[in-house]
């Protein structure tokens, strides 16, 4: 045997022998108890803690229980050692638990406090244990200290100096150099809170470095929150977990919430600008301190210039303002990365976020970059840097070796199964973020209700209170920060011209436990603003890195002095009036004051002083204010007396203000006063006569005056004084003018004269009312040339206009003179009615008789009132008449094409002289479509004789106008020339139309049988016409001619139609049509309508045929057969197939619809239609056995149901051969199935190591020639493979066949074993499929 054989041989026995070795018990291991830690060695800082976790193996062989007890006797006292358990319970064999311990460091240790606890694990029932020990190390300890010797408070004046001393102190545990710095303190509120309230003066903060970064307590009573965000901010309820950890440190917190999934910042914007909506309203119904806003989990993360990142930031601007406008504080919610990034393709289609920490590094970009724009937008902004928490876990778990992506670990579970939206803790972690960033308090400590194991709630708050208080401190994202550089442009510097320097800045080397007077000298600028000025000194350590600051300030006291001025000299003081004037007061000193103003009189006793606001508050430097003054001059005082007034700051005599005290010097003015009066009623004017009347004034002021009066001008009236233009007035007596008024003719009605007189600066003026009388006057207007012309037998009317040309109203009378008795008069209105200036047309009507004679006469037409009176004369003038006039019955023509149409006009002479008349014809329009002649052109009429003319039309060409053509008959006298009359005749083509009406018929019939009718033609045109008739597109026995006057109808016509017997059921017509022979393009059509009934054969409606009779399958194969259904009868039918037959329920049957592939059983096939179904069979049994299936339609046609079989398909299903139960040997011998079974496997592996040793034996000509051989079988076997029939194909190795008829290459249908059939969806090619 070669070794390859021996080799595989022993492989083979050590196959066997791993099979048995679970049947060999394993040996069991003393009980042990194996302890780790994941740090052996604590370092701390005094006043920082950590987490020590503790391993426990249990190497035993049995669930067990564990006691643990701590021995620190050995640790100073400023250790706090601290088990979370006093028992680990149920831990399994081979598995371990883990336990906290939490080791907390004091203030005031040192390095000389390090030392070391033992950690003893113990099981009770056996009284087994181990011990582990923790090495613990105080960690070198820096921390300066900055005081005020003495108040923190300094007083000086604008332009002083001050020099302050500090104490600097070393609380370090080491010596330390110590660095001094300045600058602004904006915020004052918290040292005056210690002020005020007598506590420490230093009010010292801790910035960086190594003390504990706050406390649990609140010095707010109340937090008030709103939160706008998605499902991030919805999960596991987040505003009510910082309400519970609000709430459990005992502040009064109110927190709300508006969410929605998938929601962006914009999102958020629209809906708090919405009036009514939600978003809205929540905003503006409350007062709140904070409102935070949460942006979409990605869109921070993308670039910049991306439009969802654009629109977010305007959200966010935008949000922040109306946040603004409500009094509340803007908060961002930093969102955290996704646990493993993105990791497929993501909506927005960038490739950026490969992990958690890039994706929360392009975060925190996003939300500062949100931030940096609401601060420039003048909003305050601050930031709650969740994700950075998230971020602090992550770091924490990789830093142990520890792939956070995994699961079991803090970080892991931080999320819910997607690895995007928190779980409980990280909600927890987010709410004790938002908590810390809010009030500034740790969050350690908390009492709050959230079910989260102790541990790792501890764990939790670490994280949290580390990311705020350490990592991020100084960067300006929290609220209660009070110092350092903002990140979002805030802060400030030492203010322009004041200079703050430390006398030495360095405190070099300065021993633990030691202090040192250090001194800051001040000079304050000459123009400094008196104000408290807060400044924040800084002391930081150059070995430690650490600083402290405390405050000072520095009260720049006031200089107050005024400057008053009086400068309204031209303010009038009058006896009998109160005046209100005012003292310009100016603040030249560099405080602000508060000014109460006193007044009264100095000198003069006929005055009275009043202050109406006797107080100005708030004055700022070099201000100037107005104090108003009203002073009451008595009514007995005179322009020669005065008095003089005080104003003056009302202040203790300890605080008077220089410049507080002004005295005024009031001169009295004169008093001008007085009045105009005219006449007690209207003057009457009679134009052109004028009226003389008074005007009077009364002086009711303090002097004696000559007052001149001024007549204002008036365009209708002219008024001059009669008496001298100037008159004197002693006070209190009247002084008169006399005056005269004129107008002239022609106004009338009241007329206002106005009169001014001006002294003094004083205008006084009148309106007297001035009455014009009326006046009568008549005007009368006729024609220019003075004449009215008639002919006898006819009417004339003249308009002649009647006008009131004076100033009163009239009512007139008319009258006509001078008529012939041949000539009848009338005026329109024999009487009128006019007002002023009024004008009326009278109609004069004169009408001659036939009998008139040609003649001339003067006629007067005259209108009066009382002694006023206008008239007319006129000559009236009477001529022969000439008159003829064209009558006829009718004025409309129709024009035939194939003959004349007349029309008969008659002519009357009207004249009263015989005349010969010219009768033309005159288009009014283009003539293209008749041609006219007339019977006579000219017509000898005597006086009142009538003759006839005739007027023949024809039409020469179609197309004229259907509403008529109009055509002038003019009649002319030869005589005069003159037209006489013309008369309209309008021509019209005559109208060739028809109707068909309908009689009785049949109107129902199967295919083959006949449906039949009669017509009647009407004829409705305006012309005789004959009309052809028959049918259209089919033969039904009519086609004929009639020949019908207009208005009437042919015989009955009868027809008879033959139904096609392809006909389908449902409603047919038969179309009859006439033609006019007159006009041709006349076309009139008539539909008959009929039903072609429902017909089947045999009632049948679908024939159900099989593409075969038999077919055959194996168990768990198919096969399939094409079922075909044949539409029978006229009408539409839907059905479905279904199968009955024998066994059937060993067979899963599949019907698809082979037109459009669709796995149905449903079919609707139209009148003589067809449709193919493949049936597929599949076997439902693992044995042999035979059914026969028979296809059934059940189909619905015409409102008739009915069920079609399809002769039988006999199904063979050919089982497999069963094996045999075990061996049978010759004897009688047999053997059990078990048995035979493990003999045959130890023969098959005995052939298999035969085989083996074979095969390696063999040389290389041997495997030639084998695969000769095997190229002969391949021929030999192809040989064998019958021939294809007609439409046969084969099975190729890639279950694919090619069509016999088209050659495409087409995958078979699925699960398909030949022989079987399918249709080619390329030709449509029935295709049998064999082995």
């Amino acid at each position: 045997m070669s070794s390859r054989s021996a080799r595989a041989l022993g492989f083979t026995l050590l196959l066997l022998l791993t099979g048995l070795s679970p049947l060999v018990m394993t040996a069991s291991a003393d009980p042990s108890i194996h302890l780790s830690v994941d740090s052996s060695h604590v370092i701390l800082e005094p006043g920082q803690s950590t987490n020590v976790t503790l391993t426990i193996n249990n190497n035993g062989s049995s669930i067990e229980s564990y006691n643990l007890s701590i021995d620190d006797s050995g640790l100073a006292a400023y250790w706090e050692i601290v088990a979370v358990d006093e028992t680990v319970d149920n831990v399994f064999p081979t598995w371990s638990k883990n336990t906290t311990i939490i080791v907390r460091l004091g203030e005031g240790a040192t390095t000389v406090d390090s030392g070391s606890f033992d950690v003893t694990i113990t099981e009770p029932d056996q009284n087994i244990n181990s011990s582990i020990t923790v090495y613990l190390s105080v960690a070198p300890y820096y921390q300066p200290s900055l005081s005020s010797v003495g108040s923190s408070l300094s007083t000086t004046l604008a332009g002083g100096n001050l020099s302050l001393s500090f104490t600097a102190e070393n609380l370090g545990s080491l010596a330390d150099t110590f660095l001094l710095d300045v600058e602004v303190e904006p915020d004052l509120s918290g040292w005056w809170a210690n002020h005020s309230n007598t506590t420490t003066p230093t009010n010292q903060t801790n910035s960086t470095g190594n003390s504990t970064n706050g406390t649990n307590s609140s010095s707010n009573s109340s937090l008030s929150v709103l939160m706008y965000g998605n499902s991030y901010t919805s999960a596991n309820s987040l505003e009510m977990l910082v309400e519970d950890i609000v709430d459990s440190v005992g502040i009064n917190g109110t927190v709300d919430a508006n969410t929605g999934g998938g929601m962006t910042i914009a999102d958020h914007r629209q809906k708090i600008g919405t009036i009514g909506d939600q978003w809205n309203t929540s905003l503006r119904g409350s007062d709140w301190d904070y409102v935070v806003l949460q942006d979409q989990s990605q869109i921070p993360s993308l670039p910049t210039n991306d439009t969802n990142w654009q629109a977010s930031k305007n959200g966010t601007v935008e949000a922040s303002t109306e946040i603004e406008a409500e009094g509340a504080e803007t908060v961002l919610f930093m969102t955290w990365g996704r646990r493993s990034g993105e990791t497929s393709p993501q909506w927005h289609q960038y490739n950026i976020n490969q992990n958690f920490t890039v994706m929360q590094e392009r975060l925190t970009e996003g939300y500062t970059r949100y931030a940096e724009n609401i601060s420039t937008a003048g909003n305050t902004v601050w930031i709650a840097p969740v994700g950075l928490a998230f971020k602090t876990i992550h770091d924490a778990v990789e830093a142990n070796g520890t792939n956070a992506t995994q699961s079991g670990n803090l970080f892991y579970d931080l999320y819910t199964g997607d690895g995007s939206h928190p779980s409980l803790k990280g909600s927890y972690l987010a709410a004790c973020v938002m908590y810390s960033t809010m009030s500034g308090e740790v969050c350690v400590g908390s009492n709050d209700s959230v079910s989260i194991p102790s541990s790792v709630k501890l764990e939790l708050q670490q994280a949290a209170d580390d990311t705020v208080f350490n990592q991020t401190a100084g960067m300006s994202y929290y609220p209660w920060e009070v110092s350092g550089a903002s990140a979002f442009g805030m802060g400030g510097s030492i203010p322009n011209g004041w200079y703050l320097q430390w006398v030495d800045d360095e405190v070099s080397n300065l021993a633990a436990g030691s202090s040192q007077t250090v001194t800051l000298n001040i000079s304050v600028p000459t123009n400094a603003i008196p104000d408290y000025y807060g400044f924040r000194l800084t002391i930081g350590s150059t070995n430690g890195n650490v600083t402290t600051s405390t405050v000072m300030v520095v009260q720049v006291e006031a200089e107050n002095e005024l400057s008053m001025s009086f400068t309204s000299h031209g303010d009038l003081f009058l006896p009998g009036q109160t005046t209100l004037t005012e003292v310009n007061v100016t603040n030249i000193g560099n405080g602000v004051l508060d000014l109460n103003w006193v007044a009264g009189l100095y000198a003069g006793s006929l005055c009275q002083v009043a202050l109406p606001s006797p107080q100005n508050l708030g004055v700022q430097p070099g201000d100037v204010v107005a104090v108003p003054i009203a002073i009451t001059v008595f009514q007995s005082a005179t322009s020669a007396d005065g008095c003089s007034v005080i104003l003056a700051v009302d202040t203790p005599l300890s605080e008077v203000i220089p410049g507080g005290l002004l005295t005024l010097f009031i001169d009295f003015d004169e008093l001008v006063n007085f009045s105009l009066t005219g006449p007690s009623t209207s003057v009457d004017l009679i134009p052109e006569q004028g009226v003389d009347y008074e005007v009077r004034i009364n002086n009711t002021g303090s002097e004696q005056v000559t007052f001149y009066l001024d007549p204002v001008q008036h365009p209708n009236l002219t008024t001059s004084l009669v008496s001298s233009s100037g008159v004197t007035v002693a006070p209190g007596e009247v002084g008169v003018w006399t005056v005269n008024t004129n107008g002239p003719s022609g106004i009338y009605g009241i007329h206002q004269q106005e009169f001014t007189v001006t002294y003094g600066g004083m205008n006084a003026s009148l309106s007297v009312d001035v009455n014009a009388v009326a006046v009568d006057d008549i005007t009368v207007v006729g024609p220019i040339d003075g004449r009215i012309i008639i002919t006898p037998g006819q009417t004339s009317v003249l308009p002649i206009e009647v006008i009131n040309s004076g100033t009163s109203e009239l009512e007139l009378t008319a009258s006509i003179l001078g008529l012939p008795s041949s000539v009848n008069g009338q005026l329109s209105d024999s009487s009128l009615t006019l007002s002023r200036s009024e004008s009326v047309t009278v109609n004069l009507s004169i009408s001659a008789s036939l009998s008139a004679t040609p003649s001339t006469t003067a006629i007067t037409v005259s209108f009066g009132q009382g002694g006023t009176q206008s008239s007319l004369a006129l000559d009236l003038i009477i001529e022969d008449r000439q008159e003829v006039v064209i009558n006829s019955a009718q004025y409309e023509i129709d024009a035939h094409p194939q003959g004349e149409s007349n029309l008969t006009l008659q002519i009357t002479n009207l004249g009263t002289n015989a005349d010969t008349y010219i009768i033309e014809i005159s288009s009014v329009e283009t003539n293209n479509w008749y041609s006219f002649s007339l019977s006579d052109l000219t017509l000898a009429l005597s006086s009142g004789e009538t003759k006839t003319v005739v007027l023949s039309v024809l039409e020469t060409k179609s197309g004229a106008p259907v509403d008529g053509f109009n055509t002038a008959i003019l009649v002319t006298s030869a005589s005069t020339g003159a037209l006489g009359d013309t008369f309209v005749v309008v021509v019209r083509p005559v109208v060739a139309s028809a109707e068909i009406g309908l009689l009785g018929d049949v109107a129902s019939a199967k295919p083959g049988e006949s449906v039949y009718g009669s017509i009647i033609l009407t004829n409705t045109g305006s012309g005789v016409d004959t009309f052809t008739i028959d049918s259209v597109g089919v033969d039904c026995g009519l086609s004929t001619s009639v020949t019908l006057a207009p208005g009437l109808s042919s015989d009955a016509l009868p027809w008879v139609c033959i139904v096609a017997n392809d006909a389908p059921a449902g409603m047919k017509t038969v179309e009859f049509r006439a033609v006019s022979s007159m006009r041709s393009n006349i076309v009139i059509e008539q539909s008959v309508g009929y039903q072609v009934e429902p017909y089947w054969p045999d009632n049948s409606l679908v024939a159900v045929l099989l593409d075969e009779g038999k077919v055959s399958l194996g168990i768990d194969s198919s096969t399939s057969t094409i079922v075909t259904l044949q539409n029978m009868g006229n009408v539409e039918v839907t059905g479905q197939l279904d199968t009955m037959g024998t066994d059937t329920g060993l067979l899963r049957i599949e019907w698809m619809r082979v037109s459009d592939g669709e796995l149905t059983n449903e079919y609707t096939l139209t009148p003589g239609s067809s449709i193919d179904f493949k049936l597929t069979l599949t076997s439902n049994v693992a044995r042999s056995a035979s059914a026969s299936v028979v296809v059934q339609a059940t189909s619905l046609g015409s409102g008739v149901l009915t069920t079609d079989d399809s002769v039988a398909l006999n199904v063979d299903i050919k089982g497999p051969e069963l094996p045999p139960n075990g061996l049978a040997f010759p004897l009688g011998l047999s053997v059990s199935q078990p048995a035979a079974l493990g003999t045959m496997g130890l023969g098959w592996l005995i052939a298999i190591l035969a085989i083996m040793v074979i095969r390696r034996s063999r040389n290389n000509s041997d495997e030639d020639s084998s695969e000769d051989e095997k190229e002969n079988e391949d021929e030999e076997e192809e040989k064998e493979q019958t021939e294809l029939g007609y439409n046969e194909c084969r099975l190729d190795s890639d279950n694919k066949v090619n069509c016999p008829e088209c050659d495409a290459r087409l995958g078979v249908p699925r699960g398909s074993e030949p022989p079987f059939r399918f249709t080619c969806p390329k030709c449509d090619n029935k295709i049998r499929v064999i082995e």
